[in-house]
């Protein structure tokens, strides 16, 4: 049964990219966000896990498409492509780090389906995926990245941000043109500037202004054209934010342990033992003998690779290592916790898959106390939340076992990432772990939920239903809005 609201309308998602939900939370309690608060007050505020990897770009799809990142193509901020499925990619590896991020929309699978596509008339900002849009993906053309380009590679963090609120005002004026139906603005200062200062700095809390700012002007526009009634704004993060105090040169390590390494930005390593792809910078996939068009699991590797995975565990900048031993079966290290496996059984339909988590050797590398048996999503999601790694289970097995992953996925360990070269900015706060700090995202609500949200994934199927959109769309994500 669908909750009690209105079934029609707009919606303007608004995309604080890399804000901590206890920093959005303080903001609002503090009284600095007038307009978002009184939207809180008449609907809701919520911590929700984002997935994994925690990391902009694949941490958009589940509030847009409702999937998992990496079912839909989408791996990680980096990957390697063992298949040679892309048209266009040197190496062939991608980073949405630069240039790549035109390629988002088509690197994503079509045939699943984009908000922006299932509601029409559509419009984006800023948003690294964007397909679909039919007034306008502003902020994603060669002119908008040009203006942001020299901001970006200098670490000139103003001067990105004043090219964000033109885009922002480029948005508005083009939203009270087109009255769009479903519209997505995303404001990525916060996580800029969380990166170069650090997520509680009083400059991330002063970037939060920008989206008070623009859900202020948003119902100016609609009051003033007469349709504020009718107009609806979410609030939500794709990932969270966590202090950094070590940067592990993971690449140079490869290196000495006499491995020839394929890493952004040098993609042109002939006959590589290993390509690594770090994103966030809190998270990395190692593909093995990337040469190899067919991925191996994990039993059938070479035994140095099998050293290789003890000696990675070993060192200070790793918590969690993770392999894939069959298309069903995920394997999690931790050097300290031991091993277990996530045992996955798919089903055509999301709500009736499962999840077992079934320790080796009494291991618990996870922190579940256990073992735990055929859990359904919902389930595996409150059995993981209270614990370090919030949706463990299923963010480690979805990705983890996906057609783009790598042999071995890293997950680093707290104050630590994994990229100590060609930053434009030296990081004090990262993302793209595993880790709680790192996992969990702000949800502002404008309507009470008929249940408690648990991922991000929950927005795009709740969306759709306050919208009045009907469909059967394989959603990973059950809408907020159903009771059941």
């Amino acid at each position: 049964m669908m909750h009690d609201i209105t079934s029609s309308g707009h919606l303007l998602l608004i995309v604080a990219d890399g804000l901590r939900p206890d920093v959005l939370a303080e903001c609002l309690d503090q009284g600095d966000l007038p307009t978002l608060a009184a939207l809180r007050t008449r609907g809701s505020y919520h911590t929700v896990t984002a997935s994994f990897p925690s990391v902009t770009g694949p941490a958009y799809v589940p509030f847009l498409m409702g999937r998992h990142p990496a079912r839909a193509g989408l791996p990680g901020l980096r990957w390697y492509d063992r298949a040679r499925s892309l048209s266009w990619a040197p190496a062939p590896a991608r980073s949405y780090a630069g240039i790549d991020i035109w390629h988002v929309d088509r690197d994503v699978d079509p045939n699943i389906p984009t908000l922006l596509e299932l509601v029409r008339p559509s419009l984006s900002a800023m948003s690294m995926l964007a397909r679909g849009a039919s007034h306008g993906r502003i902020g994603r053309s060669i002119a908008w990245m040009f203006r942001a380009a020299p901001s970006h590679f200098r670490g000139d963090l103003e001067g990105w941000r004043r090219v964000e609120q033109l885009a922002t005002r480029h948005f508005l004026e083009r939203f009270a043109q087109v009255r769009p139906r479903l519209s997505v603005l995303a404001i990525t200062s916060p996580d800029k500037f969380a990166h170069q200062r650090g997520p509680f700095a009083d400059i991330v809390r002063r970037s939060v202004q920008d989206i008070e700012h623009a859900a202020a002007s948003a119902l100016a526009i609609a009051t003033r054209d007469v349709w504020r009634d009718a107009l609806h704004i979410w609030v939500v993060g794709d990932h969270g934010h966590a202090t950094v105090r070590h940067h592990d040169d993971l690449h140079g390590w490869l290196e000495s342990e006499s491995l020839r390494v394929l890493a952004h930005p040098g993609l042109f390593t002939r006959r590589a033992d290993v390509a690594l792809m770090v994103g966030g910078n809190a998270m990395a996939h190692l593909y093995l003998t990337p040469g190899d068009r067919t991925r191996r699991w994990w039993p059938d590797h070479e035994p140095r690779w099998h050293t290789l995975l003890m000696r990675l565990l070993a060192r200070p900048s790793v918590d969690l290592l993770a392999v894939a031993e069959s298309p069903t079966i995920t394997r999690v290290h931790h050097a300290e916790r031991g091993a277990a496996r996530i045992i996955h059984q798919p089903s055509a339909h999301f709500a009736l898959e499962r999840w077992s988590y079934a320790p080796i050797d009494g291991g618990d590398p996870l922190c579940l106390g256990g073992a735990h048996a055929a859990l359904d999503a919902s389930d595996a999601w409150t059995v993981t939340e209270p614990s370090p790694y919030p949706d463990a289970l299923v963010q480690l097995s979805l990705l983890m076992t996906s057609a783009r992953a790598g042999d071995i996925l890293i997950s680093a360990a707290e104050g630590w990432d994994l990229r100590a070269r060609y930053e434009p900015v030296t990081h004090v706060s990262t993302h793209g772990a595993l880790l709680r700090e790192q996992m969990l995202a702000p949800l502002l609500l404008d309507v009470i939920p008929a249940r408690t949200p648990q991922r991000t994934a929950d927005v795009a199927p709740s969306a759709l239903d306050l919208l009045g959109v009907p469909g059967t769309h394989a959603f990973e994500g059950r809408s907020f809005l159903r009771a059941r």
